[in-house]
Protein backbone atom coordinates (compact mmCIF):
# COMPACT_ATOMS: atom_id res chain seq x y z
CA UNK A 1 0.00 0.00 0.00
CA UNK A 2 1.41 3.02 -1.27
CA UNK A 3 2.26 5.80 1.74
CA UNK A 4 -0.82 8.71 1.18
CA UNK A 5 -2.99 5.74 1.25
CA UNK A 6 -1.71 4.43 4.66
CA UNK A 7 -1.77 8.04 5.73
CA UNK A 8 -5.40 9.07 4.74
CA UNK A 9 -6.07 5.20 6.94
CA UNK A 10 -4.34 6.77 10.14
CA UNK A 11 -6.10 9.77 9.80
CA UNK A 12 -9.63 7.77 9.85
CA UNK A 13 -8.07 6.00 13.31
CA UNK A 14 -9.58 7.87 16.23
CA UNK A 15 -5.32 8.82 16.77
CA UNK A 16 -5.22 12.22 18.93
CA UNK A 17 -3.34 15.22 17.38
CA UNK A 18 -0.87 14.71 18.81
CA UNK A 19 0.11 10.85 18.27
CA UNK A 20 -1.24 11.44 14.87
CA UNK A 21 1.85 13.84 14.37
CA UNK A 22 3.99 11.08 15.47
CA UNK A 23 2.27 8.46 12.72
CA UNK A 24 2.24 10.85 10.14
CA UNK A 25 6.11 11.39 10.27
CA UNK A 26 7.66 8.65 8.48
CA UNK A 27 5.07 8.95 6.02
CA UNK A 28 5.58 12.71 5.02
CA UNK A 29 9.15 11.14 4.47
CA UNK A 30 7.66 8.88 1.66
CA UNK A 31 5.20 11.07 -0.14
CA UNK A 32 8.48 14.00 0.29
CA UNK A 33 11.60 13.09 0.04
CA UNK A 34 13.22 15.21 2.88
CA UNK A 35 16.00 15.48 6.00
CA UNK A 36 13.68 16.43 8.73
CA UNK A 37 10.00 17.40 9.64
CA UNK A 38 8.61 19.40 12.42
CA UNK A 39 5.10 19.79 13.61
CA UNK A 40 3.09 22.24 16.07
CA UNK A 41 -0.69 22.25 17.07
CA UNK A 42 -1.89 25.59 16.45
CA UNK A 43 -4.64 27.69 18.51
CA UNK A 44 -7.30 29.87 17.45
CA UNK A 45 -4.94 33.07 17.79
CA UNK A 46 -2.33 31.08 15.87
CA UNK A 47 -0.02 30.10 18.99
CA UNK A 48 1.28 26.95 19.46
CA UNK A 49 -0.11 24.63 21.87
CA UNK A 50 2.71 21.69 21.33
CA UNK A 51 4.36 19.87 18.80
CA UNK A 52 6.54 16.94 17.57
CA UNK A 53 10.31 17.19 16.04
CA UNK A 54 12.69 14.29 14.94
CA UNK A 55 15.57 17.04 15.72
CA UNK A 56 15.99 16.40 19.51
CA UNK A 57 17.51 20.17 19.25
CA UNK A 58 14.96 21.76 17.65
CA UNK A 59 12.81 21.89 20.98
CA UNK A 60 15.40 24.06 22.80
CA UNK A 61 16.42 25.99 19.19
CA UNK A 62 13.00 27.25 19.16
CA UNK A 63 12.81 27.95 23.01
CA UNK A 64 16.01 29.89 23.44
CA UNK A 65 15.96 31.50 20.14
CA UNK A 66 12.15 31.83 17.91
CA UNK A 67 11.09 34.79 20.67
CA UNK A 68 13.66 36.67 19.62
CA UNK A 69 11.80 36.83 16.14
CA UNK A 70 8.87 37.98 16.64
CA UNK A 71 9.03 41.53 15.35
CA UNK A 72 11.50 40.96 12.55
CA UNK A 73 10.49 41.46 8.99
CA UNK A 74 12.98 39.39 7.62
CA UNK A 75 12.02 36.29 8.56
CA UNK A 76 9.63 33.63 8.11
CA UNK A 77 7.40 34.55 11.40
CA UNK A 78 6.73 38.36 9.75
CA UNK A 79 4.04 35.94 7.25
CA UNK A 80 2.82 33.76 10.16
CA UNK A 81 -0.45 35.34 10.88
CA UNK A 82 -1.54 35.91 7.41
CA UNK A 83 -0.91 32.31 6.30
CA UNK A 84 -2.68 31.46 9.56
CA UNK A 85 -6.14 33.35 8.94
CA UNK A 86 -5.19 31.89 4.67
CA UNK A 87 -4.88 28.21 5.36
CA UNK A 88 -1.83 29.08 3.66
CA UNK A 89 0.93 26.58 2.06
CA UNK A 90 4.55 27.10 0.42
CA UNK A 91 4.51 30.47 1.85
CA UNK A 92 8.45 30.26 2.86
CA UNK A 93 9.52 29.52 -0.47
CA UNK A 94 9.76 32.81 -1.78
CA UNK A 95 12.06 34.14 0.77
CA UNK A 96 14.90 31.15 0.32
CA UNK A 97 16.34 33.07 -2.75
CA UNK A 98 19.63 35.36 -3.34
CA UNK A 99 20.24 36.47 0.06
CA UNK A 100 18.70 33.37 2.13
CA UNK A 101 22.19 31.74 3.72
CA UNK A 102 22.86 35.04 4.78
CA UNK A 103 19.51 35.62 6.37
CA UNK A 104 19.74 35.87 10.62
CA UNK A 105 16.56 33.20 10.61
CA UNK A 106 18.49 31.10 8.95
CA UNK A 107 21.85 31.43 10.54
CA UNK A 108 20.92 31.19 14.01
CA UNK A 109 17.56 28.64 13.95
CA UNK A 110 17.81 26.68 10.66
CA UNK A 111 21.36 26.02 10.23
CA UNK A 112 21.77 24.73 13.93
CA UNK A 113 19.36 22.22 12.91
CA UNK A 114 20.51 21.10 9.72
CA UNK A 115 17.93 22.56 8.01
CA UNK A 116 18.17 24.87 5.03
CA UNK A 117 15.46 24.68 2.21
CA UNK A 118 11.82 24.54 4.35
CA UNK A 119 8.52 23.61 2.59
CA UNK A 120 5.48 24.93 4.81
CA UNK A 121 1.75 24.20 5.09
CA UNK A 122 -0.89 25.26 7.67
CA UNK A 123 -3.13 22.13 8.02
CA UNK A 124 -6.94 22.87 8.37
CA UNK A 125 -10.64 23.81 6.76
CA UNK A 126 -12.81 26.12 6.46
CA UNK A 127 -10.67 28.78 7.05
CA UNK A 128 -9.99 27.33 10.48
CA UNK A 129 -5.92 26.56 11.33
CA UNK A 130 -5.24 23.66 13.73
CA UNK A 131 -1.63 22.62 12.66
CA UNK A 132 1.13 23.26 11.10
CA UNK A 133 4.19 20.93 9.33
CA UNK A 134 7.43 21.70 8.03
CA UNK A 135 9.18 19.63 5.96
CA UNK A 136 13.35 20.31 5.52
CA UNK A 137 16.22 19.94 3.62
CA UNK A 138 20.14 20.52 4.37
CA UNK A 139 21.85 22.55 2.48
CA UNK A 140 23.19 19.85 0.24
CA UNK A 141 19.48 19.05 -0.95
CA UNK A 142 18.04 20.47 -3.63
CA UNK A 143 15.04 23.28 -2.20
CA UNK A 144 11.72 22.47 -2.72
CA UNK A 145 9.71 22.61 -5.84
CA UNK A 146 5.96 23.08 -6.91
CA UNK A 147 6.24 19.30 -7.17
CA UNK A 148 6.49 19.17 -3.72
CA UNK A 149 3.88 21.59 -2.68
CA UNK A 150 1.50 19.71 -5.04
CA UNK A 151 2.23 16.65 -3.03
CA UNK A 152 2.15 17.84 0.25
CA UNK A 153 -1.39 19.48 -0.93
CA UNK A 154 -2.76 16.34 -1.86
CA UNK A 155 -2.95 14.95 2.23
CA UNK A 156 -3.39 18.57 3.40
CA UNK A 157 -7.19 17.62 4.02
CA UNK A 158 -6.56 13.98 5.85
CA UNK A 159 -4.40 15.83 8.62
CA UNK A 160 -6.75 18.32 8.82
CA UNK A 161 -9.07 15.51 9.97
CA UNK A 162 -6.65 13.92 12.18
CA UNK A 163 -5.31 17.05 13.56
CA UNK A 164 -9.00 18.30 14.52
CA UNK A 165 -9.75 18.25 18.00
CA UNK A 166 -12.66 15.79 19.27
CA UNK A 167 -13.71 14.92 22.46
CA UNK A 168 -11.76 11.64 23.36
CA UNK A 169 -15.29 9.80 25.57
CA UNK A 170 -15.29 7.40 22.18
CA UNK A 171 -11.92 7.13 21.92
CA UNK A 172 -10.69 3.32 22.10
CA UNK A 173 -9.03 1.76 24.80
CA UNK A 174 -5.71 0.12 24.17
CA UNK A 175 -5.21 -3.67 25.69
CA UNK A 176 -2.56 -3.89 28.39
CA UNK A 177 -0.54 -6.12 26.27
CA UNK A 178 0.44 -3.46 23.54
CA UNK A 179 1.63 -0.89 26.34
CA UNK A 180 5.34 -1.61 25.58
CA UNK A 181 4.85 -2.14 21.76
CA UNK A 182 5.87 0.16 18.92
CA UNK A 183 9.26 1.71 17.06
CA UNK A 184 10.80 3.71 19.94
CA UNK A 185 10.92 7.36 17.80
CA UNK A 186 12.16 9.55 20.33
CA UNK A 187 14.61 8.69 23.60
CA UNK A 188 16.63 10.35 25.70
CA UNK A 189 19.05 9.68 28.83
CA UNK A 190 19.69 11.50 32.12
CA UNK A 191 22.18 10.81 34.76
CA UNK A 192 20.87 11.75 38.37
CA UNK A 193 23.35 11.78 41.70
CA UNK A 194 22.22 10.15 45.05
CA UNK A 195 20.56 12.75 46.10
CA UNK A 196 18.61 13.59 43.11
CA UNK A 197 20.35 16.22 41.36
CA UNK A 198 20.64 16.27 37.36
CA UNK A 199 24.24 15.99 36.26
CA UNK A 200 23.55 15.07 33.01
CA UNK A 201 20.51 14.63 30.25
CA UNK A 202 20.86 14.18 26.49
CA UNK A 203 19.60 16.24 23.77
CA UNK A 204 16.14 16.33 23.37
CA UNK A 205 15.26 15.00 26.75
CA UNK A 206 14.09 18.36 27.94
CA UNK A 207 10.85 17.87 25.37
CA UNK A 208 10.06 14.24 26.64
CA UNK A 209 10.01 15.49 29.92
CA UNK A 210 8.24 18.55 29.88
CA UNK A 211 5.81 18.33 26.77
CA UNK A 212 5.01 14.84 26.79
CA UNK A 213 5.36 13.94 30.05
CA UNK A 214 4.01 16.56 31.86
CA UNK A 215 2.17 18.31 28.85
CA UNK A 216 3.31 21.58 29.47
CA UNK A 217 1.90 24.18 26.61
CA UNK A 218 4.72 25.42 23.83
CA UNK A 219 5.47 29.14 24.53
CA UNK A 220 7.81 30.57 22.10
CA UNK A 221 6.73 34.58 22.19
CA UNK A 222 9.38 35.23 25.10
CA UNK A 223 12.69 33.62 26.21
CA UNK A 224 11.44 30.41 28.49
CA UNK A 225 14.54 29.06 30.50
CA UNK A 226 15.05 25.49 30.89
CA UNK A 227 14.98 23.75 34.38
CA UNK A 228 15.95 20.71 36.30
CA UNK A 229 12.81 19.57 38.49
CA UNK A 230 11.84 15.85 37.51
CA UNK A 231 8.46 15.22 36.20
CA UNK A 232 7.00 13.21 39.43
CA UNK A 233 6.34 10.00 36.92
CA UNK A 234 10.66 10.17 37.17
CA UNK A 235 10.11 10.65 40.94
CA UNK A 236 7.97 7.79 41.43
CA UNK A 237 10.67 5.10 39.36
CA UNK A 238 13.82 6.55 41.64
CA UNK A 239 11.50 6.08 44.52
CA UNK A 240 11.03 2.54 43.51
CA UNK A 241 14.70 1.57 42.72
CA UNK A 242 15.57 3.11 46.00
CA UNK A 243 12.67 1.35 47.52
CA UNK A 244 13.94 -1.74 46.01
CA UNK A 245 17.45 -1.29 47.40
CA UNK A 246 16.22 -1.26 51.00
CA UNK A 247 13.81 -3.68 50.82
CA UNK A 248 11.00 -1.83 51.04
CA UNK A 249 9.55 -1.50 47.70
CA UNK A 250 8.63 -4.65 45.56
CA UNK A 251 7.84 -2.67 41.99
CA UNK A 252 10.37 -3.03 39.48
CA UNK A 253 11.94 0.96 38.43
CA UNK A 254 10.22 0.19 35.10
CA UNK A 255 7.44 2.05 34.08
CA UNK A 256 5.01 2.80 31.05
CA UNK A 257 3.34 6.50 30.93
CA UNK A 258 0.52 6.44 28.29
CA UNK A 259 0.91 9.86 26.63
CA UNK A 260 -1.49 11.73 23.61
CA UNK A 261 1.86 10.98 22.25
CA UNK A 262 1.99 7.63 22.66
CA UNK A 263 3.32 4.98 25.24
CA UNK A 264 6.89 6.60 27.47
CA UNK A 265 8.55 4.05 28.75
CA UNK A 266 10.77 4.90 31.37
CA UNK A 267 13.83 2.38 33.51
CA UNK A 268 15.95 3.46 36.10
CA UNK A 269 19.20 1.58 37.18
CA UNK A 270 22.49 2.05 39.29
CA UNK A 271 25.52 3.05 37.63
CA UNK A 272 28.70 0.69 39.30
CA UNK A 273 31.68 2.65 39.58
CA UNK A 274 34.43 1.39 37.65
CA UNK A 275 36.53 -1.24 39.13
CA UNK A 276 33.52 -2.02 41.84
CA UNK A 277 32.08 -5.38 42.50
CA UNK A 278 28.24 -5.03 42.10
CA UNK A 279 27.69 -7.31 45.13
CA UNK A 280 29.93 -4.90 46.80
CA UNK A 281 27.85 -1.68 45.56
CA UNK A 282 24.17 -3.26 46.29
CA UNK A 283 24.82 -3.49 50.16
CA UNK A 284 25.09 0.08 49.59
CA UNK A 285 23.72 1.75 46.67
CA UNK A 286 23.28 5.29 47.91
CA UNK A 287 26.71 6.10 46.94
CA UNK A 288 26.20 5.67 43.08
CA UNK A 289 24.48 7.63 40.87
CA UNK A 290 21.22 6.46 38.75
CA UNK A 291 20.79 6.32 35.17
CA UNK A 292 17.17 6.60 33.54
CA UNK A 293 16.15 6.22 30.10
CA UNK A 294 13.31 7.61 28.31
CA UNK A 295 11.35 6.33 25.01
CA UNK A 296 8.56 7.53 23.35
CA UNK A 297 7.10 4.76 21.24
CA UNK A 298 4.22 5.06 18.45
CA UNK A 299 0.93 5.00 19.52
CA UNK A 300 -0.37 1.15 19.76
CA UNK A 301 -2.82 1.78 17.52
CA UNK A 302 -0.96 3.54 14.89
CA UNK A 303 1.93 0.11 15.58
CA UNK A 304 -1.17 -2.06 14.78
CA UNK A 305 -1.62 -0.38 11.41
CA UNK A 306 1.81 -0.25 10.29
CA UNK A 307 2.11 -3.44 10.98
CA UNK A 308 -1.01 -4.66 8.84
CA UNK A 309 0.12 -2.25 6.03
CA UNK A 310 3.62 -4.46 6.22
CA UNK A 311 1.28 -7.84 6.50
CA UNK A 312 -0.10 -6.63 2.82
CA UNK A 313 -3.70 -5.51 4.22
CA UNK A 314 -5.27 -3.52 2.34
CA UNK A 315 -6.65 0.23 4.16
CA UNK A 316 -10.25 -1.35 4.54
CA UNK A 317 -8.75 -4.27 6.28
CA UNK A 318 -6.53 -1.92 8.73
CA UNK A 319 -9.74 0.03 9.53
CA UNK A 320 -11.22 -3.25 10.61
CA UNK A 321 -8.01 -5.31 11.68
CA UNK A 322 -7.24 -2.66 14.36
CA UNK A 323 -11.02 -2.75 16.06
CA UNK A 324 -10.62 -6.34 16.13
CA UNK A 325 -7.08 -6.27 17.79
CA UNK A 326 -8.80 -4.13 20.57
CA UNK A 327 -11.84 -6.82 21.34
CA UNK A 328 -14.43 -5.11 19.42
CA UNK A 329 -17.24 -7.46 17.91
CA UNK A 330 -18.44 -7.37 14.21
CA UNK A 331 -21.43 -5.53 14.99
CA UNK A 332 -19.59 -2.92 16.83
CA UNK A 333 -17.15 -2.51 13.85
CA UNK A 334 -19.61 -2.18 11.17
CA UNK A 335 -21.87 0.22 13.16
CA UNK A 336 -18.66 2.58 14.11
CA UNK A 337 -17.32 2.42 10.16
CA UNK A 338 -20.58 2.95 8.91
CA UNK A 339 -20.57 -0.52 6.59
CA UNK A 340 -22.58 -3.11 6.40
CA UNK A 341 -22.07 -6.46 8.72
CA UNK A 342 -21.52 -8.66 5.58
CA UNK A 343 -18.52 -6.23 4.39
CA UNK A 344 -17.14 -6.65 7.98
CA UNK A 345 -17.33 -9.87 7.85
CA UNK A 346 -16.10 -10.24 4.16
CA UNK A 347 -13.00 -8.08 5.25
CA UNK A 348 -11.97 -10.16 8.74
CA UNK A 349 -12.00 -13.53 6.47
CA UNK A 350 -9.88 -12.10 3.62
CA UNK A 351 -7.63 -10.59 6.82
CA UNK A 352 -7.12 -13.81 8.41
CA UNK A 353 -6.48 -15.67 5.37
CA UNK A 354 -3.56 -13.11 4.82
CA UNK A 355 -2.37 -13.52 8.00
CA UNK A 356 -2.61 -17.10 8.39
CA UNK A 357 -4.87 -16.98 11.79
CA UNK A 358 -8.27 -18.23 12.36
CA UNK A 359 -10.08 -15.62 15.02
CA UNK A 360 -9.69 -12.45 16.50
CA UNK A 361 -7.68 -13.83 19.65
CA UNK A 362 -4.82 -15.52 17.44
CA UNK A 363 -4.58 -11.63 15.36
CA UNK A 364 -4.47 -9.79 18.44
CA UNK A 365 -1.47 -11.99 19.66
CA UNK A 366 0.45 -11.44 16.39
CA UNK A 367 0.23 -7.73 16.48
CA UNK A 368 0.41 -7.11 20.39
CA UNK A 369 2.90 -10.05 21.37
CA UNK A 370 4.96 -10.07 17.67
CA UNK A 371 8.22 -10.10 20.06
CA UNK A 372 7.85 -13.32 20.94
CA UNK A 373 6.80 -14.80 17.55
CA UNK A 374 10.37 -15.48 15.35
CA UNK A 375 10.51 -14.23 11.70
CA UNK A 376 8.53 -17.00 10.23
CA UNK A 377 5.56 -15.67 11.57
CA UNK A 378 5.72 -12.66 8.36
CA UNK A 379 4.75 -10.01 11.01
CA UNK A 380 8.54 -8.72 12.38
CA UNK A 381 8.56 -5.19 11.89
CA UNK A 382 11.07 -3.31 9.76
CA UNK A 383 13.19 -0.58 10.55
CA UNK A 384 11.89 2.28 13.12
CA UNK A 385 9.47 4.53 11.05
CA UNK A 386 11.35 7.24 12.20
CA UNK A 387 14.53 6.06 10.41
CA UNK A 388 13.95 4.65 6.79
CA UNK A 389 15.51 6.41 3.98
CA UNK A 390 16.89 9.48 4.52
CA UNK A 391 20.19 11.51 4.69
CA UNK A 392 20.57 11.80 8.39
CA UNK A 393 18.80 9.21 9.49
CA UNK A 394 22.13 7.22 11.16
CA UNK A 395 21.93 9.15 14.10
CA UNK A 396 18.59 10.06 14.46
CA UNK A 397 17.79 10.04 18.48
CA UNK A 398 20.75 8.28 19.16
CA UNK A 399 21.92 8.68 22.93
Amino acid sequence: MGAVEHLKTLCCLGLTPESAMVAATPLLHEIIPHGWSRWALLEPDGTISSGYSENPATSAVLRERMWSFMDDPTSPLSLWMPCFHAVGIGWTLQMQGRGWLDNRWYREIEAPLDSCWVLDAMIGEAGRTYAIVSATRPHRAHPFTSTDVERLERVRPWLAHAFRRAPQTNAPSIPELSAAVGSPVASGEMLLAPDGRMLFQTCGLDYLLRRVLEGERGNHTHHVPSHDRLPPQVQRLIGRLVGSAHGTSSMPPRMNVPTAYGVVTLEAKWLVPPGEVPSEVARDPDGCHVAVTIELREHPIAYAARILRESGATPAQIKVGVQLTLGKTKPAIAEELGLKLTTVGDLTKKLYQNLDVHNATELGTKIWLRTHHGKGQGLEPSAAPAARGRHATASLFRT
